[in-house]
């Protein structure tokens, strides 16, 4: 496969999942401030700023909109404004431009279900999610890269076009997973005397819900939902698709089906980093993790995750000199 289709392939996946991943973000924040209306106004800066911290756009965000970061200014820059690379409609434009360049490697089902949600998204405001409701229209943007992932789970046959495809979704999912953690935790943990009271837990489980990890944490965890059990679950659980372990392990099986690459020293630095991160996530202690710093833990996953991207783009997509398309 030339390398330029599988760079374009791996960021349809990425940015679709970012898409996905940033209705997550929101609708977490949407649900923490509905709980914390008691102490903070919902236009409280204490309430959104939050959001643009975590994904890494605070700089990028003060320079557009100003010092006050308002619901509807974050609302603008996370899910409509154009010059917000990471907004869920520039990560939807981005994909579809990808898609749009390889369209003789794509069915006709999987370029139309892309084509469909950028058209029907193109022109929505905040005013549009407004009149819907934070709740039903987040769900509609996860409903359509659902749907998007599904067909191409349907459509793609399982050569390396997949595996680069899902490469790029898993990388982005265990990078968002913790980004999802960290707005609970860092930016807005209530006061100390409220940890373990009713509404902490009322906050977890919002954290869980928007993982979609509620029902399934129930399931498989019969303690309390509390920060241990949550962080434990989201981080290290090998069965549940949305923790960081299952996202990274299945990072792996897909670098395995690509191949070690004939040797190449780049190739074997992506096995290398990919196994590593694994086995020591694999190892992890909740409790540990905590007491150190969940912060700070987190952080550094999302570095490990970073390093790992840039080992993948230098081992199959930069080789030989060839320069990668700018995502």
């Amino acid at each position: 496969m030339l390398s330029r289709v599988a760079n374009l392939i791996y960021w349809i996946a990425r940015y679709l999942e970012r898409a996905e991943n940033t209705a997550r973000i929101v609708e977490v924040n949407a649900q923490l401030v509905l709980d914390l209306r008691a102490r903070q106004a919902a236009d409280d800066p204490r309430a959104w700023e939050p959001l643009v911290f975590v994904t890494g756009s605070d700089e990028k965000f003060h320079e557009l909109y100003g010092e006050k970061a308002t619901e509807r200014a974050v609302i603008e820059f996370m899910l409509f404004d154009k010059r917000n690379p990471s907004s869920v409609l520039s990560c939807v434009a981005t994909a579809r431009e990808n898609a749009r360049c390889i369209r003789d490697q794509l069915s006709s089902e999987l370029w139309e279900a892309l084509n469909t949600f950028y058209l029907r998204l193109k022109d929505d405001d905040f005013t549009r999610y407004a009149q819907l409701g934070a709740a039903d229209y987040l769900a509609w943007i996860k409903t359509q890269t659902q749907l998007f992932h599904g067909v191409a789970d349907a459509m793609i046959p399982r050569d390396a076009g997949w595996w680069f495809y899902d490469l790029g979704r898993h990388l982005e999912r265990a990078d968002n997973t913790t980004r999802i953690l960290d707005i609970k935790y860092f930016m807005i943990l209530p006061g100390l005397q409220a940890v373990g009271s009713a509404l902490d837990m009322v906050q977890w489980a919002s954290v869980l819900r928007s993982c979609s990890a509620f029902e399934a944490f129930r399931r498989s965890r019969r303690g309390d939902l509390d920060l241990v059990h949550v962080v434990d679950y989201l981080i290290r659980d090998e069965a549940f698709p949305r923790s960081v372990l299952y996202a990274v392990a299945e990072a792996e099986q897909c670098l395995v089906r690509i191949g070690p690459g004939d040797g190449q020293p780049a190739v074997a630095r992506a096995h290398e980093l990919v196994r590593r991160l694994r086995e020591e996530l694999e190892s992890a202690d909740a409790k540990a993790i905590i007491t150190a710093g969940l912060h700070e833990y987190l952080d550094g996953l999302q570095l490990r995750i970073e390093q790992l991207h840039h080992a993948v783009q230098r081992a199959y997509i930069a080789h030989g000199g060839a320069a990668a398309p700018a995502a």
